[in-house]
């Protein structure tokens, strides 16, 4: 009785794999037919018995088990037909899972069957490209060379539309996530893909992932990458992280780098020279800003920018010349017509204070002061009275105004700024 009961279970067994077999057999069989119908029904059958055959010891180590099932999922994620498209939302990262699946399971060597392609410090990619180099044995070439010739490149594709349209709605976790999916597919096959590492590390930086960032960040400084202009803006973006993370020294040194690296980049000197002047290293910033001139002679904020450290080393000519050059470039330059007529406000209240130092016996003296007063004072009104059109409501300026034009007689006019304000 013993006996028979051994050769019952044998039977048993024997019968589960060969319905498991099927399994896989049918999945492939619905994946035809639907290659043949377009009909979505045929799909949903397949992606059933595919599903039942890899929970099943004897066949969910069947590279060919994982194989078809990404064909399967594959053929949801291209169908054009709205219906076959909801049959599962997850269909790209489980046709990716299974090709990834696929490719070590095709191994004949049982330790390249463990690999985790997906394992997040790369060692099992390495090994993978590796292995593949070394023309292992497959179980069926056919698999590795249509999974890594032709489906990968669209799945990474995919990858990395997903991405973009997270990053395009502020997920940018997300949008990390799938830009790093679609570069490590991407890496499978050989490619290096400058541009996702760009936005990969874009992401990254605007999820606060820092360490991802600058990490990726720095291949590309290694790289030299530069498409569209991006090389600057890799330097700065590693600047602005070293900034949040309170790291100033690191900060500034990224941005000399990208300093040597493109001398001509007109955003890396003005970051550079906003150190400078933070610093008080006015003769440094003077040289950047001459540099950048030189590059660029119509952009106003460089002139407005050099006038300032001028008025810093007490260079009054130069420094009224780079303003007046400022406004004529942009005539509505608040900054450059405030300080510009700030210059001449200060230079009048200074012949003021000179004036009231004098004795009273010095009354030729004193008018003379207060002569050479007053035509600075002239002087700084149409520049202050710009500055108040562009910024009516500020109460700074509005004040300079009204002082302007009381101490050059004009007191209807600063009776109707004062309006403004009351």
């Amino acid at each position: 009785m013993k006996k028979y009961i051994l050769i019952l279970a044998a039977a048993a067994i024997t019968g589960g794999v060969s319905a498991q077999k099927n399994k896989v057999v049918s999945a492939y069989n619905y994946d035809k037919a639907f290659t043949r119908s377009g009909k979505c029904k045929e799909i949903v059958s397949g992606v059933e018995a595919i599903n039942m055959a890899i929970e099943h010891d004897q066949t969910k180590n069947w590279a060919k088990t994982w194989y078809y099932r990404g064909n399967l999922y594959f053929k949801i994620l291209a169908s054009k037909d709205n219906e076959c498209k909801v049959i599962d939302l997850d269909a790209l990262d489980k046709c990716t899972d299974s090709y990834l699946k696929a490719l070590v399971l095709n191994f004949d060597d049982s330790e390249l069957k463990k690999l985790d392609l997906q394992k997040e410090d790369g060692s099992d990619l390495i090994k993978f490209s590796a292995a593949l180099k070394n023309n292992p044995r497959l179980d069926d070439d056919s698999y590795t060379d249509k999974i890594l010739g032709r489906k990968i490149p669209g799945l990474a594709g995919e990858y990395a539309n997903q991405g973009i349209s997270k990053f395009g709605s502020k997920d940018y976790k997300g949008a990390q996530e799938d830009f790093g999916k679609s570069m490590l597919l991407s890496q499978l096959t050989g490619r290096l893909d400058t541009m996702l590492m760009y936005n990969t590390a874009l992401a990254s930086e605007y999820a606060q992932d820092y360490e991802n960032a600058k990490l990726v960040y720095n291949e590309l400084i290694m790289m030299k990458y530069n498409v569209d202009g991006a090389g600057p803006d890799l330097y700065k973006s590693m600047s602005k992280i070293y900034k949040k993370e309170e790291n100033n020294e690191k900060a500034v040194e990224y941005i000399s780098q990208g300093r040597m690296a493109y001398p001509d980049d007109n955003s890396l000197l003005v970051l550079e020279l906003e150190g400078f002047l933070q610093s008080g290293n006015n003769d440094q910033a003077l040289a950047n800003l001459n540099t950048g001139i030189t590059n660029d002679p119509t952009n106003a904020v460089l002139y407005f920018a050099r006038g300032t450290v001028y008025e810093n080393l007490k260079d009054q000519d130069n420094a009224v010349a780079d303003y007046k050059k400022a406004i004529e470039l942009n005539p509505d330059y608040y900054d450059a017509s405030f300080n510009l007529g700030a210059y001449y406000f200060n230079s009048g209240a200074d012949k003021i204070n000179q004036s009231n130092k004098l004795p009273l016996s010095k009354v030729k003296e004193y008018d003379a002061f207060k002569a050479e007063a007053k035509k600075y004072f002239e002087a700084a009104v149409p520049h202050i009275a710009t500055a108040h059109r562009i910024k009516p409501g500020d109460g700074a300026t509005g004040d300079m105004l009204i002082n302007l034009y009381t101490q050059t007689g004009q007191y209807e006019k600063a009776k109707e700024v004062r309006a403004k304000f009351e």
